[in-house]
């Protein structure tokens, strides 16, 4: 399960899945269907709704490819690429 946590692809992917489910699972379960289902996608909306959450909680924010401006005013002349 961690390793789901590692790749931000993946776990927001499972999240929004979990999310476009939960919707149809929780109208049918309460108009038509089986109540199991409304259950179920209480169970698919709330999971959907805490993974992103959790991962920044359990591993951090991503690390950010970009360089930000107070880092850049830190480098040495030689260290910035592509100015005079």
């Amino acid at each position: 399960m961690i390793a789901l946590f590692k790749n931000r692809l993946a776990y927001l992917s499972l999240s929004l899945i979990l999310l476009i489910v939960a919707f149809p699972l929780i109208s049918i379960g309460t108009t038509t269907g089986p109540r199991p289902l409304w259950w179920f996608g209480l169970l698919a909306l709330a999971c959907g709704g805490l993974i992103p959450p959790l991962q920044r909680l359990l591993l951090g924010p991503p690390a950010s490819a970009t360089t930000s401006a107070s880092q850049v005013d830190d480098m040495q002349p030689s260290q910035l690429k592509g100015t005079k």
